[in-house]
């Protein structure tokens, strides 16, 4: 009878060599959570720790998969030549490109299992057109894993090496003992990351950082000053009632680009769509030179979207399609910025008088066959020329109220 020396195993099943070359690299990445913000920080970080462990790596990928309207993953790249890492997005439609569908990572997305090619091998197969590229740029292996994270989504992650025989077996084992490791930390740094740009787009950017840091109880907010803007489409309830649901989703995607981006790009913030509807402000203090600034960024953001309806119109004209009408309405006041709501389910919003008001003077528009109307505050505070077009009866407002167009 013969005994059979085997090699000392730890806990997770690794080899005791192994959790010794491990150990310096886990903890890194574990006091290291709490300083790197940027994950392109990490990911060089974390291949120059493998190479100063031993590892032959030159070059590292990770794909990422993202929740979010725009991106599909998250790439980051690693190269030891070049010296750091960098990081770039990918859209959906990456999912109906010939680099992906013949890609590895694909199956890897899949639930497919590592996929390992010794690149220098005669025999090894180059199934993958970036096999071939690897090949031509002088590299020797290629190690492909699934990286799950705790959402259960399957992402990717690439080792590949330039070095004679690759990655040998220990290579290997240490890089599968630290990657949990360093997927937890990863993970929470995208998941920052995602919380952050789903507030963004849900709520806005300002009101997202305000939750994230806290703000979040119901009643709480705080009393501010903005320039407030709401538009509203016309006829709205005729186009829903004759078009496809398809068409009015694009027809109001369209739409919403139109007030959405030049709104943006002048330092106001969404708030909510309201069916057809959107309600957006221009946050500034109680000092006469910043409420002209708001002023006069909420009205330059008014022109450039009727600019941008008008210039959407000539292409649905030229299509035979319905042309689109809005009105914009402008008001400056004081708003209750916060949490209101019920039970559990609470909305990050404005409420006031000032709110009441600027949502009752937009139906104006409609009256007098203009795409803008601004209240008697926002045009004492704005540093533009305007013209009364008269004193009228809103709505739920106790007084009449001047309105006025831009001159």
């Amino acid at each position: 009878m013969s005994l059979e020396l085997q090699t000392p195993q730890d806990s997770l099943g690794f080899p005791a060599e192994t959790r010794q070359r491990a150990t310096p690299i886990i903890d890194w990445l574990l006091a290291e959570r709490l300083h790197v913000e940027k994950t392109t920080f990490l990911l060089d970080r974390f291949c120059r720790q493998l190479v100063e462990a031993g590892v032959p790596l030159h070059r590292v990928n990770v794909a990422a998969l993202q929740l979010h309207p725009d991106i599909r993953a998250r790439a980051l790249f690693w190269d030891r030549e070049a010296g750091g890492s960098i990081e770039r997005a990918v859209d959906h439609g990456i999912v109906d490109r010939d680099a992906f569908r013949d890609s590895p990572v694909k199956l890897i997305f899949e639930g497919g299992p590592s996929i390992r090619r010794r690149i220098e091998d005669p025999d090894s197969p180059l199934d993958f057109p970036i096999l071939k590229d690897l090949k031509q740029r002088g590299f020797k292996d290629y190690l492909l894993l699934p990286f799950p994270f705790s959402t259960g989504r399957i992402n990717a992650i690439g080792f590949a090496s330039q070095a004679p025989g690759g990655f040998d077996e220990s290579d290997v084992a240490l890089i599968e003992a630290v990657l949990p490791a360093f997927g937890a930390v990863l993970e929470t740094r995208h998941l920052m990351r995602t919380a952050r740009e789903l507030l963004d787009t849900y709520v806005g950017h300002n009101t997202g950082r305000r939750i994230l840091n806290g703000s979040i109880r119901r009643g709480e907010g705080d009393r501010i000053h903005a320039a407030l803007w709401f538009c509203d489409l016309r006829s709205f309830t005729d186009l829903s009632e004759r078009l496809s649901v398809d068409q009015v989703t694009g027809l109001l995607n369209d739409y919403f680009d139109c007030m959405a981006a030049p709104i943006e790009a002048n330092g106001g913030e969404i708030l909510k769509f309201i069916g057809d509807a959107i309600l957006a402000i221009f946050p500034c203090d109680t000092a006469a030179e910043a409420q002209s600034a708001a002023a006069e960024k909420a009205l330059t953001a008014a022109q450039a979207a009727v600019a941008d309806l008008a210039a959407l119109n000539e292409s649905r004209r030229a299509a035979g399609q319905d042309l689109l009408r809005c009105g914009i309405a402008l008001h400056l006041g004081e708003v209750m910025y916060g949490n209101v709501g019920g039970g559990q389910r609470l909305d990050f919003t404005v409420i006031g008088p000032a709110v009441n008001l600027v949502a009752r003077l937009e139906p104006l528009c409609a009256r007098l066959n203009g795409p803008v109307v601004v209240s008697e505050a926002f045009a004492e505070a704005s540093p533009r020329d305007f013209d009364c077009i008269g004193a009228f009866a809103l709505k739920g407002i106790a007084k009449e109220q001047k309105a006025y167009a831009p001159r």
